[in-house]
């Protein structure tokens, strides 16, 4: 091969892990900001003991999951596709980008709607009255819900890689 051929498959993967990186990056900045806005915040109340939150509210933690899961599966199943199929050069160094940066992804996008939703209640409750209530911080309690983003993605770039080509 000669040195001109490699240095435009070296410069066409530098541009795909660019592309493949930055779609990602931008995805979970949306998905960040997005599922703040989606979840009904928990109401935290501060007691004598502390603060506590409701049974009835308990179960509505799982809303923070679901929703961050829902929006997760979403963003990196259309992105697994679409940039499986965009950037082709070398296939398994794309699949390999887009698991990458699905996995960066899951970690900025839980980061932002943390930091975009309600602050902590625990800091805010602290100096409270007792029966003073605050909405409770967004975040990822269930581990899991962080392999969402690079499980969809790499399903969705088997989907594209799995079909056969059109060499029409």
């Amino acid at each position: 091969m000669s040195s001109t051929a490699t240095g435009v498959r070296r410069s066409s993967l530098l541009v795909d892990t660019a592309v493949v990186l930055g779609s990602f990056l931008l995805a979970a900045v949306a998905v960040g900001l997005l599922w703040p806005q989606l979840v009904d915040p928990v109401t935290v109340t501060r007691t004598e003991a502390g603060t506590v939150i409701g049974e009835a509210e308990l179960a509505q933690r799982f809303d923070n999951d679901a929703w961050y899961a829902v929006l997760a599966a979403a963003a990196g199943l259309v992105l697994g596709i679409g940039l499986t199929a965009w950037r082709r050069t070398h296939e398994v160094v794309t699949v390999l980008l887009v698991a990458a940066a699905a996995c960066l992804a899951a970690w900025v996008s839980a980061a932002i709607g943390t930091w975009a939703g309600p602050e902590d209640p625990e800091r805010i409750l602290a100096r409270g009255a007792m029966g003073v209530t605050a909405p409770e911080q967004v975040r990822v309690d269930a581990s899991a819900a962080y392999l969402v983003w690079p499980t969809a993605a790499v399903a969705g770039a088997l989907v594209v890689l799995w079909r056969p080509l059109d060499r029409g």
